[in-house]
C-alpha cells in the first residue's frame, strides 16, 4: 500500500471515530436524562428514627443468625469428614494387616 492508501485509510478511521464520539455522546446524554428524570419522583420515606434503629437491630439479628447457622454447617462437615478418613484409615489398616 503506497502513502496515498495509508492517508485515506487514516482518514476513513478518523471520519469513523467520530461518528462513534458522537453516538456515545447522544447514548450518554439519554442515560443522563433518564437517571435524571428518575431521581425526581422520588420523596424522602417517612421513617421516624425509632423505626430505622428498629429495622437496623433486626438487620443485626439476622446476620448474627445467619453466622451462626453457617458456622454449624462448616463444622458438621468438619466433622462428617473426619469421621469418614478416620474410617477410610481404620479400614485401610485392618486390610493391609
Amino acid at each position: 500500500m503506497g502513502t496515498l492508501g495509508c492517508i485515506n485509510d487514516m482518514m476513513r478511521r478518523d471520519k469513523e471515530n467520530r461518528e462513534l464520539r458522537n453516538r456515545n455522546r447522544e447514548r450518554i446524554n439519554d442515560t443522563r436524562n433518564r437517571l435524571i428524570e428518575v431521581g425526581k419522583g422520588r420523596e424522602l420515606p417517612d421513617m421516624s428514627a425509632d423505626s430505622i434503629d428498629h429495622i437496623r437491630k433486626n438487620t443485626v439479628e439476622k446476620e448474627r443468625a445467619d453466622n451462626d447457622k453457617l458456622f454449624r454447617l462448616k463444622l458438621k462437615f468438619a466433622v462428617i469428614v473426619g469421621v469418614a478418613l478416620l474410617l477410610c484409615y481404620v479400614a485401610y489398616v485392618l486390610i493391609i494387616k
